[in-house]
């Protein structure tokens, strides 16, 4: 019989603090990308999509750090 897994959830100081800040400077480097490049949005939401691929729980870059952690 499998355990049931709770979901993980932050707690609210994390979501004012590390998840918040972190969260402002992801969109201030984008920002400065854009800048720099001249890049459409476009290019930021794909970019933005490439990253967020790399953290599928099945890919196999969350698997390696997953792995790691183990």
């Amino acid at each position: 019989m499998q355990k049931k897994v709770k979901a993980w959830e932050p707690t609210n100081e994390q979501n004012s603090g590390i998840i918040s800040s972190v969260y402002e400077f992801i969109k201030e480097e984008l920002s400065e990308l854009q800048e720099v490049t001249e890049c459409p949005d476009t290019f930021i939401y794909d970019f933005i999509g490439k990253i967020q691929n790399e953290w599928h729980p099945e890919s196999c870059h969350s698997l390696a750090r997953n792995h790691k952690k183990h």
